[in-house]
């Protein structure tokens, strides 16, 4: 019983100790949070990662392990379920959830709450340069691989086709991850990819740099009518050089990734957050070439959801309205 008592005494000891670390001497409490981020071909894993390695070299109290996910909609069943504390999402997914649009229309994303526009992710539709595939139109009956099922490339996609008049009855639909899409497409075991990241994607340099590509533009008449209500989600131009492969400026949409946490986050621990990351902010451009846009000045354009006190404190700080 002695020896009992004293392993249980050890083990006490033990968690509290893991829970603690000095910082100038005193000790504070350790407070763990996990991040959900998206694939690792893509641009949200690599800037979560800056990100979390940001807060916690520079805020010794928080520790933030980032997670590999489905990205946008998986993130956000993941923070209505409660199991994430932060995540990062497209902002034209990220009010979907928060306004029961599909695939939320069983219930909406009611407990996420904003903490900063970073990049504009910019949708990228792609084919073999010798394909018969030169607009949206033409992909009717052609294999296309529009991002993992209920990932927020895969919602947009859908959206943005639907605006062309083209339904998933239209094509032969392939639900697959960034890296996954590409090497389908090198093999020529599909038509085209769909890609929605912050430039440069890795998956389509790498894709770029092995095989001959080309780069399919929407209708911009058409999107821009469809984009009169959707204020998340706006008209972008891929330019010669944004990727071997490009001579001619591409019409495509983008959407700002959005860094979010969930809604009862301490509000004192998300000012801590917000401020470690935009006081810190340099550091990010080393990570990945999108961290140069994460900017404070556009923290809060396209904000599509409620924004959390603790980062709206910070802002009303800094004078950013």
């Amino acid at each position: 019983m002695k020896n009992m008592c004293y392993f249980l005494v050890v083990l006490s000891a033990a968690i509290l100790f893991a829970g603690c670390q000095q910082k100038d001497g005193e000790t504070t409490d350790l407070l763990r949070l996990s991040l959900a981020t998206g694939g690792t071909a893509g641009t949200y894993y690599p800037i979560g990662s800056g990100i979390a390695t940001i807060v916690s070299s520079n805020e010794p109290g928080i520790d933030i392990t980032v997670e590999s996910t489905g990205a946008s909609v998986a993130n956000l069943k993941m923070m209505k379920a409660g199991d994430i504390d932060m995540m990062m999402g497209a902002s034209n997914t990220q009010w979907g959830g928060y306004n029961g649009q599909p695939p939320f229309d069983d219930g909406p994303v009611t407990n996420v709450r904003g903490v900063a526009s970073l990049y504009p992710e910019v949708f990228q539709y792609i084919t073999h340069a010798d394909s018969d595939i030169d607009t949206i139109e033409d992909i009717r009956g052609k294999r296309v691989a529009v991002g993992s099922a209920g990932s927020g490339t895969e919602r947009t996609t859908k959206m943005v086709l639907e605006a062309h008049g083209i339904t998933y009855d239209d094509f032969d639909v392939q639900y697959l991850k960034f890296g996954e899409a590409a090497t389908a497409l090198r093999d020529r075991l599909i038509d085209v990819i769909a890609i929605g990241s912050g430039l440069p994607t890795a998956a389509v340099v790498d894709i770029s740099a092995t095989l001959d590509t080309k780069f399919i533009g929407v209708d911009e008449e058409l999107m821009r009518d469809f984009l009169k209500d959707r204020p998340f989600l706006f008209l972008y131009t891929l330019q010669p050089g944004d990727y071997r492969g490009i001579t001619s400026p591409i019409p495509t949409v983008a959407s700002p990734a959005i860094l979010s946490v969930r809604e009862d986050m301490d509000e004192e621990t998300v000012y801590t957050i917000t401020k470690a990351l935009f006081e810190n902010i340099e550091a990010l451009a080393s990570v990945h070439a999108q961290g140069k846009n994460v900017k404070l000045e556009t923290a809060l354009t396209a904000m599509s959801i409620p924004l959390h006190p603790g980062a709206e404190k910070y802002y009303r700080e800094k004078g950013i309205q």
